[in-house]
This record gives structure tokens, C-alpha cells and sequence, in this order.
């Protein structure tokens, strides 16, 4: 009873913040990412801005613009529906791991429905990005999904452009990887607990899910070792030098 009371409340507000701007002649405040109050701003550089992002079960994102294109990595299984101005309202079941594009241009806010908090990370891409498509997965919404993988590869690509690569790293228990390479630059996030890094002190540390390293061009590659007794997973952002030039790998 108290569950539905909540969520009644939550529609209503919002509801009620709609029909207040309309009746005054305004449109709904549209808020820039970084101003939305549940986007917590964790890393920017000439790369990307990384927001660590938790919502409340029966809270809700406030509606908000996507001025550049987005990776965002759901952490939680979570049910939401997703507000677009003008438009109907689309409820969503997220995965744990799921990756989705959230492109340039994107308004909308979002309500979680359930009793699971919604967590993710959100990586807004700071370079304009062209010729997107899917890899392995469809984080493009709607496109085709473009799967080549050879034996061994990781990460294994999940969406690509001209300008970034992401992929999917899978970890057996005691199974480790090597990332980064001098010329580019990488970002690394975990998805679950176990995957452990030495930091700029030479101490192995231990990342939890939403974590996140930051493997800057000209560093050499960094080991990362599953520590667990199950596999995990972690998401590698490649990303091509911010003087726009073409990815080469070097």
C-alpha cells in the first residue's frame, strides 16, 4: 500500500510540475546533464566527462538534455519508464551490464518504477563522434549488430565509431588482461566487484561496480586481474587522440 501511495505521489508531482508550466505558458525546464542533481560529476578531461549516477526506488531523473553523445552502463536490474516531452512514455526493464547509447540531441527525464534503486555510469563522449554503429551488442537501439570476434580478443567490441571503441572485457577467476597502449588513451569500468589494478603507488587495488580508471595516452598497458572466485566483467573505452585523428591504433 505504502509502495503504490509513493509511486501515486511521484506521478502526481511530476504531473502537476507539467500542468503548472503549461498553464503559465512554459515549457518544462530542460536541465544540461550537468546540472541534473543525480548526475554526480567523477572525472572530466578533454575526453570525456564520467558521472556515477543512483536513483531512489519511486524518485526520478529530471528532465534533461544530452548535449553530447553517451555510453551509459546500467549497474542494476531496474524498471523505469522513460518521459519524452511530447512524446508517449516508454517503460524499459534495464540489465545489469547493459550498455545503450544515449545520443547527442536525447531529452527526456526517467522514473524508477520498482523496489531496486537504479545505478549506472554515464560517459558522455567529448569529441563528435561519426559513424557510429553497434559491435556485439545493440546499444544502438534499433540498428544492426556488426559481430566479428577472433579467438582470444578482448575487449570484445560492443559499439564503435570513428573516434571510440567500446568493449566488453570477460574475466575468469584468476584470469588476468592487459590494457592500454602509449598512443591512445582508455577508460576502464567496472561493471562487477573482483578486478584489481595497481595504482599510481604501485598498490593493487580492488574496484568495485562503477568504478572506473583512467589510463591516460603515452602510459604503458596496465594489468587487471579478475581476484574473485566468479567471473566479472569491465567495460574499456578506447579512445583516439583529441587532435582528431582517425583511429590507427598508434
Amino acid at each position: 500500500m505504502r509502495m503504490n501511495f509513493q509511486r501515486a505521489f511521484l506521478i502526481l508531482s511530476l504531473a502537476t510540475g507539467f500542468l503548472d508550466a503549461v498553464v503559465s505558458g512554459q515549457e518544462p525546464a530542460v536541465l544540461p546533464l550537468d546540472a541534473e542533481p543525480h548526475h554526480h560529476l567523477a572525472l572530466k578531461n578533454e575526453y570525456v566527462k564520467v558521472y556515477q549516477v543512483e536513483v531512489a526506488p519511486h524518485d526520478a531523473v529530471k528532465l534533461h538534455r544530452h548535449d553530447t553523445d553517451a555510453i551509459s552502463l546500467s549497474l542494476s536490474e531496474s524498471l523505469v519508464t522513460v518521459h519524452f516531452p511530447g512524446k508517449p512514455d516508454v517503460q524499459q526493464k534495464l540489465t545489469n551490464g547493459q550498455i545503450r547509447l544515449q545520443a547527442r540531441g536525447y531529452v527526456h527525464s526517467t522514473s524508477v518504477d520498482g523496489d531496486t534503486p537504479f545505478r549506472n555510469v554515464t560517459v558522455e563522449l567529448l569529441m563528435p563522434q561519426t559513424g557510429a554503429r553497434n559491435g556485439c551488442a545493440q546499444v544502438m537501439a534499433g540498428q544492426a549488430v556488426h559481430c566479428v570476434v577472433h579467438v582470444g580478443e578482448a575487449p570484445v567490441p560492443q559499439f564503435e565509431t570513428e573516434q571510440t571503441s567500446v568493449g566488453l572485457v570477460r574475466l575468469q577467476p584468476r584470469q588476468q588482461v592487459v590494457i592500454g597502449e602509449p598512443g591512445r588513451a582508455k577508460l576502464i569500468v567496472a561493471l562487477d566487484g573482483g578486478v584489481s589494478y595497481k595504482n599510481e603507488n604501485g598498490v593493487r587495488k580492488s574496484l568495485q561496480p562503477g568504478d572506473f580508471v583512467w589510463l591516460d595516452k603515452g602510459k604503458q598497458g596496465e594489468a587487471f586481474r579478475n581476484e574473485s572466485a566468479k567471473e566479472v566483467r569491465f567495460v574499456c573505452f578506447d579512445l583516439a587522440p583529441t587532435d582528431g585523428a582517425a583511429k590507427t591504433g598508434s
